[in-house]
């Protein structure tokens, strides 16, 4: 029954201890930094949220997308007829006809003038009759310089509505046909590209500008929000660099940046809301996700610590392999501490301990495989 060692040590020949390149190194005091831990969500950056509005009163004729959609910048969001806009093309055709009807009746007046000033040096008409011939040509003048004016305040009205030069022009041409109809239809399209997480349009219905149909945001970057006792406010500060962790992604770190610490106390739970400002360029973060925030601390504190590398997990428990000399090892279940800066905190482990830093995964997959032998043996 009796093994040659015991199932929690391992030994190694010199050829495979080279093999798994085994490194060494003694367990030693390090002053760490204390991280406050603390649960949070994944919410919009609102400085990245745009609210889609109709720019005037319209019809809703089609939305080309749904709520969780992810947009691109540029893209087609809703199309509608809007009504204003339709109401002041048909002002401006209407002004445009008068304009025309005014340069006709300037065009009559300046040849009939002309005619008059010929006809008074023949000495065939008498000279009043020429200053009323100039009389209506100034008027018409008049006439078509307050037609212009009028027409060049709607023109501004209709770039207010997004026309461009060129479509106003197009107007005009159109204005014979019956095209100028669709010229009232408007799409909304998305500013930036992010994900649709508002929704309040369907089709058929009549909107108006106060109303937010869709609603943006850029997930690129994302805040993550978290609450903090009051006890431990003290010992944070804004602009620290913060790890958020996930359970979506367990071998992943979020790094973000503090941004603010609520000046507000939540009464009943007593604490304060913090926001951390987090990249998300792959949209791994997801909105309304639970994690976990990791905050350094002002404070610090000496420990017995060894490499971060030098933990393993077995069977649930975390493991150092500690160095006897001669190839052999034995695994010791240990607690574990703080974990900061690469270094973990070992409770009751002696400073200068010689523990495995690099090379301890093959000495646990080792150890397995002669847990196994031995279970064969019984």
């Amino acid at each position: 029954e009796d093994l040659d060692f015991p199932l929690d040590a391992v030994e190694l020949t010199p050829g495979s201890m080279a093999t798994a390149d085994i490194q060494i190194e003694k367990s030693k005091q390090v002053n760490l930094q204390i991280y406050l831990e603390t649960t949070g969500s994944v919410s919009p950056d609102e400085t990245r949220l745009a609210h889609i509005r109709p720019l005037s009163r319209g019809i809703v004729e089609q939305v080309y997308v749904r709520r969780g959609d992810r947009v691109e910048q540029g893209q087609p969001l809703v199309f509608y007829d809007n009504i204003e806009l339709g109401e002041l093309i048909g002002e401006y055709l209407s002004d445009l006809a008068l304009v025309q009807n005014e340069r006709a009746q300037l065009e009559v007046t300046e040849k009939f003038l002309e005619r008059g000033r010929e006809l008074l040096e023949a000495q065939a008409i008498a000279k009043k009759e020429v200053e009323l011939r100039e009389a209506e040509y100034k008027k018409a003048q008049a006439g078509i310089n307050r037609q212009q004016a009028e027409l060049a305040k709607i023109h501004e009205k209709l770039h207010r509505y997004g026309l461009t030069d060129e479509e106003i022009e197009e107007l005009g041409v159109e204005a014979h046909s019956k095209d100028h109809r669709t010229a009232s239809h408007k799409t909304l399209r998305a500013p930036f590209s992010g994900v649709i997480i508002g929704y309040d349009v369907a089709e058929g219905e009549l909107v108006g500008a106060d109303r937010e149909l869709l609603t943006l945001v850029d997930v690129s970057s994302v805040w993550v929000l978290a609450d903090v006792y009051e006890k431990d406010l003290g010992l944070i500060r804004t602009g620290q660099m913060v790890d958020v962790l996930t359970a979506a992604y367990p071998d992943r770190v979020f790094r973000g940046d503090l941004t603010n610490i609520s000046d507000l106390l939540e009464r009943e739970t007593r604490t304060a809301r913090v926001r951390c400002i987090v990249p998300n360029p792959d949209g791994a973060l997801k909105l309304e996700m639970f994690v976990t925030v990791k905050i350094p601390s002002t404070r610090r504190t000496l420990a017995v610590a060894v490499p971060e590398s030098a933990v393993q997990n077995v069977e649930g428990q975390n493991v150092i392999f500690i160095e006897e000399g001669n190839g052999r090892f034995h695994k010791q279940v240990v607690t574990t501490g703080l974990n900061a800066d690469g270094w973990i905190a070992i409770d009751g482990l002696a400073e200068g301990t010689p523990v495995v830093t690099q090379g301890s995964f093959y000495l646990k997959s080792a150890l397995q495989r002669e847990t196994i032998g031995s279970d064969h043996a019984h």
